[in-house]
This record gives C-alpha cells, sequence and structure tokens, in this order.
C-alpha cells in the first residue's frame, strides 16, 4: 500500500492529467518481453562502448555494426509487435505483406530519428558524432540493410510465395485490396 492505494490503483498525475500506472507498466512490460529487448541491448552495448571503452574514438569503425545491429534489432522488435497483434481482422495472405511494410518502413523511420538525434548532440553539444554527410548515409544505410535482413528472414519463415506478393501488391495498386 501506498498513500492508501494498492499497487494497481496508483496514479500518476501528469500535468492536469492522471495516469493510471499499472496499465502504463503492463504495456511496457509487454513490450518489453515481445522484443523491445532487443534495441535496449543494443543501446546499452552502444553506450558501454561510447562511454566505458570510449572505442568510437580509439576505433570509428566499431559505428558500423553497430548500426547494422540496431536495425537488426529494431526490424525484430517491430515484427514481434505485429506478430503479437490480434489476427481476425486482416486476412493471412494480408498479414504478410502488412508485416513487411511496417518492418520496413518503421525500422527506416528509427534510423532517421537516430540520425537526427546524432545532429542534434552535434549542434547542442558541440559533439562530432556525425562526421559528415558520407557517415551519416552510411548509418543509415546500414540500419536499413539490417532491417532487410529480418524482413528476408521473415517472408522466409511465413513462406512468402513472389506470386502471393505479386497479386497483393496488384490488389493493393487497382484499390481491390482490404
Amino acid at each position: 500500500m501506498v498513500n492508501g492505494r494498492r499497487p494497481s490503483q496508483l496514479i500518476l498525475v501528469l500535468g492536469r492529467q492522471e495516469v493510471q500506472v499499472a496499465p502504463v507498466v503492463a504495456v511496457v512490460g509487454k513490450m518489453f518481453r515481445v522484443g523491445g529487448w532487443a534495441p535496449l541491448l543494443v543501446f546499452g552495448v552502444h553506450v558501454i562502448l561510447s562511454r566505458v571503452f570510449n572505442a568510437y574514438v580509439v576505433f570509428p569503425p566499431a559505428d558500423i555494426p553497430m548500426h547494422f545491429a540496431g536495425g537488426v534489432a529494431m526490424a525484430f522488435f517491430v515484427s514481434r509487435c505485429f506478430q503479437a497483434l490480434p489476427r481476425k481482422i486482416v486476412r493471412s495472405s494480408r498479414m504478410v505483406i502488412l508485416e513487411l511494410i511496417l518492418v520496413g518502413s518503421l525500422t527506416t523511420s528509427a534510423a532517421v530519428i537516430w540520425e537526427f538525434a546524432e545532429f542534434t548532440c552535434d549542434q547542442l553539444f558541440g559533439s562530432n558524432i556525425q562526421r559528415g554527410l558520407g557517415n551519416t548515409m552510411r548509418d543509415m544505410g546500414l540500419g536499413v540493410s539490417g532491417a532487410v535482413v529480418v524482413m528476408l528472414l521473415r517472408a522466409s519463415a511465413l513462406n512468402a510465395r513472389s506470386a502471393e506478393l505479386r497479386a497483393v501488391a496488384t490488389e493493393w495498386m487497382s484499390g481491390r485490396a482490404a
């Protein structure tokens, strides 16, 4: 009991809004179990390499596998979140396409947001994380490459046949897909 309330009744006050803590904790916990641990693991390794070992200053190419691993981890997380959704609403032939599109687009968005964060740190703190446009483009390309690897593995695991994917794409383009 905290302030006369059970933990499931705890309320967090954000400005003028009250938010029950238990549902938020449950959602965050499920996201972690579903696959959120993967991006957090890569970020943790990044922080240790950066802050403890100063690896990116001593050996700048250490950045390369980290961006690829970040892309794989984020794509894995998005794919696992998609797999955890209810499957009754959308036809199974559509699920493959939807998952692959979401994995690719959300992982690419995460790579872009990461690069925005690096740029912001460079501007605010005078760091030199982004060593130029070439570095930024390579980093985003590596993140997207990691997503492509996960997408190919998922397409294979889902037995996505090119004819089926082509049929779904054709239906979407003609406006017949639901």
